[in-house]
C-alpha cells in the first residue's frame, strides 16, 4: 500500500516476512510460523524500484477506491499495527497470518464490502479480488486494468529520477471519482 502526499511525495508500506541473517525463506517453513511479520515503511522508491529494478518481479499498481478520510484511517491503522508490533511481535503463517490477510484484517472494519474468499490465501490474487469487491476500478475488464496498470517499464525508465513515485504512476487508470487524488 501507498499514500500520497503534497509535493510528490509517496510514503509505502509492505507487509513481510523477516528472515534472519543466513536465513533463506522456505515456502514450506511459512506455513509453521517460522518468520517474524513485519512492516517495511518506505519512501515509494524504495520498496517499488527494489522490486522492479532489482529482483525483476512483475508490479501493478492499482488506485484505491477510497475517499480521503478512509484512506487516513488505513494509514493510522498501519501505523498503529507497526508500533504494537514493538510489544507484541507477530509470526508470519502462510495461510492465515500473510501479507493478504493483514491489509484485508486493518482494512476489514471500515470495509464497504465484503472480503472473504480463497483468494486471500493465496499470494498473487489481491488485485483480483480488489476488482471483484469494487475497490479498485471497475470501468474496464479486469485483464485492461491489469495491463495499464503494469509499472515495470516506466520504473526502470524512471530509475533514478527523484520524482519516481509520480513518474510510475502517469497514465495509470483513474477511478470514475477520482478529481485529482495523488492516489
Amino acid at each position: 500500500m501507498s499514500w500520497g502526499f503534497e509535493d510528490d511525495q509517496y510514503l509505502a508500506i509492505s507487509i513481510e516476512t523477516r528472515t534472519e541473517k543466513g536465513e533463506e525463506y522456505s515456502a514450506v517453513r511459512g506455513f509453521f510460523r517460522q518468520y517474524e511479520l513485519v512492516f517495511v515503511v518506505a519512501d515509494g522508491r524504495d520498496v517499488v524500484r527494489l522490486r522492479t529494478n532489482s529482483r525483476g518481479e512483475d508490479i501493478h499498481v492499482y488506485r484505491l477506491d477510497a475517499p480521503p478520510a478512509l484512506a487516513r484511517t488505513l494509514l493510522l491503522r498501519y501505523l498503529q499495527e507497526i508500533n504494537q508490533l514493538r510489544t507484541r511481535p507477530q509470526r508470519y503463517n502462510a495461510l492465515t497470518d500473510n501479507c493478504t490477510t493483514t491489509i484485508q484484517r486493518l482494512a476489514r472494519s471500515d470495509a464497504r464490502r465484503s472480503w472473504w474468499s480463497w483468494k486471500l490465501f493465496l499470494n498473487g490474487y489481491l488485485d483480483e479480488l480488489a476488482y471483484e469487491r469494487g475497490a479498485i476500478d471497475r470501468s474496464l475488464p479486469f485483464a485492461v486494468l491489469q495491463g495499464k496498470s503494469y509499472i515495470n517499464e516506466r520504473a526502470k525508465a524512471a530509475n533514478d529520477d527523484p520524482r519516481f513515485s509520480r513518474r510510475i504512476r502517469e497514465g495509470l487508470p483513474r477511478m470514475s471519482s477520482d478529481r485529482g487524488s495523488k492516489g
